[in-house]
């Protein structure tokens, strides 16, 4: 089983119209629904209260309440205790919010962690940090070599 770790930013092109990583967002929601169990989302309670903000911007309360409710369906969400405040506090990362998002999807022991901002998590995690758009095509590669053997 593949654990994909989603930053706030991948399901903000999912839902906000116009956005640059909408249709690698909806691919790889697609890629989950077919996957059976072999893929797990997964996604920090702080994103989906940063998700609810943002997205006032842009829908009525009934709409964000029906994108929650959608988020509750295809991930896994994760808590969030004082022990990840500590870690991020304690750690070098250069973003509080971003360590705070590392920290819990390391505790979670996911495989990726897909965001748009690779520059904020390179370097600062074990987990393999891709775009969206960059996870569908190493899955294609490997599909592609599997073909190939």
């Amino acid at each position: 089983m593949t654990k994909i770790f989603l930053d706030t930013n991948v399901i903000l092109d999912l839902y906000i119209p116009g956005r640059e990583g909408k249709v690698a967002a909806r691919t790889l929601l697609d890629l989950w629904e077919t996957s059976g169990d072999s893929i797990r989302l997964y996604l920090s309670f702080l994103s989906v209260a940063d998700i609810a903000y943002v997205l006032r911007k842009h829908f009525d309360k009934a709409r964000i309440k029906a994108i929650i409710n959608e988020l509750r369906h295809f991930c896994n969400i994760l808590s969030m205790s004082d022990l990840f405040i500590i870690d991020a506090l304690d750690s070098a990362y250069p973003d509080f919010e971003d360590a705070l998002q590392i920290s819990c999807a390391e505790t979670a022991g996911c495989d990726f962690l897909l965001t748009s901002n690779l520059t904020h998590f390179r370097g600062n995690t074990w987990m393999t940090v891709l775009t969206p758009g960059q996870f569908l095509e190493k899955l294609q590669e490997q599909g592609a070599d599997e073909t190939n053997q």
